[in-house]
């Protein structure tokens, strides 16, 4: 029928499309983010919330981006006890515009700022395909591969989002040991900046923990400023 051909139609050009993905960001711009975890500790869940809130600091001519990441209203909650924990110092962090971390300076604080952002590929994609990236390890913390691919599309609040199938794991540790994760994130493909995340973790060090934690994460965009034009 003359509907089903126009599905079918629709459907390949979805399925066709390519997508540039790289940061587009302007200095001044902020994204404010909820994250929720459920941890698994020692057999106990433990239950952490927070607000980050990603500034762009500066836009280097290279095209490399400087944002501040800091975290507020953490609290976490062990059984009836809800303890709220003080602000940590804002982590500085400069990304390449395909994503990739350049460095990260200042970083304290119990939860990693950069969790759940995507190294973007140097060529176009369309659904259906995979890239990989390889974070390299510092002072004895092991290699992070991680295989991305993207799977669809959806609509989350007013943005159109592109969802992406995430999976990574420490390229140096043997079957069903060290630290892996899986699950899907959300970009916004007019900023590459994320709208959302679930991610399942395992074996994930974090600094003042007395073991290795698996756990869920979730994080959703609440609040977006955006700079409509560059300053003068």
């Amino acid at each position: 029928t003359l509907l089903t051909a126009c599905a079918l139609l629709s459907l390949s050009a979805a399925i066709a499309q390519e997508y540039t993905l790289k940061l587009n960001v302007k200095e001044g711009d902020t994204f404010k983010y909820r994250m929720s975890m459920e941890i698994d500790f020692g057999g106990q869940p433990v239950f952490v919330t927070t607000t980050v809130t990603n500034k762009v600091v500066k836009v280097e001519e290279n095209g490399n981006i400087q944002m501040e990441s800091a975290s507020s209203e953490l609290t976490i909650k062990f059984g009836d006890q809800e303890i709220p924990q003080p602000a940590s110092p804002p982590t500085k962090i400069t990304y390449k515009p395909n994503g990739e971390v350049v460095k990260m300076e200042s970083a304290q604080g119990p939860l990693p700022s950069n969790i759940g952002n995507v190294a973007f590929p140097d060529k176009p994609v369309k659904l259906g395909d995979k890239w990989s990236h390889t974070i390299k390890g510092q002072n004895g913390v092991p290699d992070i591969e991680t295989t991305y691919e993207l799977i669809g599309t959806e609509k989350i609040a007013e943005s159109e989002a592109l969802k992406i199938k995430v999976s990574a794991r420490a390229t140096n540790a043997k079957e069903g040991e060290g630290f892996s994760s899986s699950g899907h994130i959300w970009i916004d493909p007019k900023t590459g900046m994320l709208i959302k995340s679930e991610l399942q973790l395992k074996g994930w060090q974090v600094e003042g923990a007395p073991m290795p934690i698996d756990g869920t994460l979730k994080m959703e965009l609440v609040k977006q400023s955006t700079v409509l034009s560059n300053h003068p």
